[in-house]
């Protein structure tokens, strides 16, 4: 019933700290409501993993907003998420009364599921159904899908990269966020929240591999958040899945990752899915675990895990090199870092990393930097970021110039780098992703990373490359003011 991992309330919860127990007794009048009917399996009965999952969930602050400003929901599939989600739904437009709600998938078809299946409940409980909005009851008009009630409450519902935009929410579901492979969409969406006092965005999934980029990365912040003992963070993560280590052949394993097994999910399913399923698949869907699933990359295989080290940091007082590149699309820029660590092995990862282009310069001249790096490079010619040098030129800030042949060499001494084991890595979903699929192609006699063919985003990878370079192949040296030993080298926002 409980998940192995969650984020622990700050007080004891009881009707007055969370909002759980309010849509566990409206979630019990539905069920009332339909279970003589046809309708019954539209509100099934609570299971006790979904109760849990209710009252934690929706824990309250002292002033009546809630706790988790995001819910990181993460259930094996075929346990209930969907009903869940359209109980959080009707509850905060008929319960809480919050005014504009928005559910959102990678395809709009999954993102309709939840929609539908929240229209069915409406519909078959005659009191909810009087609340409808008779002239917006349902509407779908150039592309938009939703539906309101009487007193102003809308749904709405759409793709993950079309939502949101320019709208203000009270709650946001995003459904399967592992199908997320770039910040493009999560950017957007978690912006929509920001201006609601008792906003919630609530993002669910089984565990995803590498390709699940936001979702590795909101995991991530709150593993960190969980380690920390971090009682002020707003990110709740509610993961069920078996200890690590565990053999996942037995009901044991599977119900640790399964809390619906023997109330609607039978356990011979689960049973034949260890028979029938490839092992990443079974892992991922029905065991809830992060798998590296990825076979691509242009690393000998292994050798970018193996380079990871969870407290890897620069010597002290050693040189920063940065490198700044933009992908294919120009969706997204980054910042990546290069610099040598204290046994001399190379530290390197990605400093920051946001949609568009115009932040660049200003993050680099902010007075709240606390460090001048000590080279800074970037593909001033032929290449998306190069459109930037003019912007750098205004600026004053000086580049080195990084193209020809050096883009070759690049690739060639952060290939040997790894696969040597001479670079070391922290842990960002971002570059892992990157490190595991991008495609290398030929130029000039060499090989460079190809941005435009790989199947994700490669640029944070291009740009550790660069960065690396540099560090290997320094500028004219002048004074490096980089004091902070504390700056966040592997932020990521």
């Amino acid at each position: 019933m409980v998940p192995r991992v969650f984020t622990p309330p700050r007080r004891p919860l009881n009707p007055q700290t969370s909002a759980g127990y309010a849509a566990i007794h409206f979630a019990e009048q539905l069920h009332e409501a339909l279970k003589d009917t046809q309708y019954r399996e539209l509100a099934p009965k609570l299971n006790p993993w979904q109760r849990w999952f209710l009252v934690h969930a929706l824990e309250l602050n002292p002033d009546g907003s809630y706790r988790f400003k995001t819910v990181l929901l993460w259930v094996a599939r075929q346990n209930g998420k969907t009903f869940i989600a359209a109980l959080l739904i009707l509850f905060r437009m008929f319960v809480d009364g919050d005014a504009l709600i928005l559910g959102v998938a990678q395809k709009l078809a999954t993102a309709k599921k939840t929609y539908e299946h929240a229209q069915k409940i409406i519909e078959a409980v005659p009191r909810l159904r009087r609340e409808l909005d008779p002239k917006k009851a349902a509407s779908s008009v150039n592309g938009e899908i939703w539906f309101q009630l009487v007193g102003g409450q809308r749904y709405w519902v759409d793709s993950a990269d079309n939502g949101g935009r320019g709208l203000t929410f009270d709650l946001v579901f995003v459904d399967e966020i592992l199908k997320h492979k770039t910040f493009k969409a999560w950017s957007a969406l978690s912006k929509t929240t920001a201006a609601r006092r008792r906003s919630q965005l609530i993002a669910a999934a089984n565990a995803g591999d590498m390709d699940a980029v936001v979702q590795r990365f909101l995991h991530k912040q709150a593993m960190d958040a969980l380690e920390a003992n971090d009682d002020e963070t707003t990110i709740g993560l509610f993961w069920w899945s078996p200890p690590p280590g565990m053999p996942l052949d037995s009901p044991e394993a599977w119900a640790f990752s399964n809390p619906s097994m023997n109330y609607n999910l039978p356990e011979e399913n689960l049973r034949a899915y260890w028979v029938s399923d490839p092992r990443p698949v079974f892992e991922s869907e029905v065991a809830n675990l992060f798998v590296d699933s990825s076979v691509g990359g242009p690393f000998q295989t292994g050798k970018w895990a193996e380079g990871f080290d969870r407290l890897s940091k620069r010597k002290p007082g050693s040189d920063v090199y940065l490198c700044v590149e933009v992908s294919h699309d120009r969706s997204y820029a980054h910042i990546a870092f290069a610099a040598y660590r204290e046994d001399g092995l190379v530290h390197v990862g990605i400093m920051m990393s946001r949609p568009g282009t115009d932040w660049i310069v200003p993050w680099l001249k902010s007075p709240d930097r606390t460090f001048t790096p000590a080279g800074i490079t970037f593909q001033t010619k032929g290449a998306p970021v190069s459109s930037l040098i003019t912007e750098f030129t205004d600026a004053g800030i000086e580049v080195t110039d990084w193209g020809g042949a050096d883009l070759g060499r690049a690739a060639g001494l952060l290939l040997d780098g790894v696969n040597l084991g001479k670079i070391k890595h922290r842990n960002q979903p971002l570059l892992d992703v990157a490190a595991g699929n991008a495609v290398m192609k030929s130029l000039g006699g060499g090989y460079v990373i190809d941005a435009k063919n790989s199947p994700g985003d490669a640029s944070p990878l291009w740009a550790v490359a660069g960065a690396h370079w540099l560090l290997k192949n320094p500028p004219e040296k002048y004074e490096s003011a980089y004091e902070d030993e504390n700056h966040g080298l592997m932020v990521i926002e």
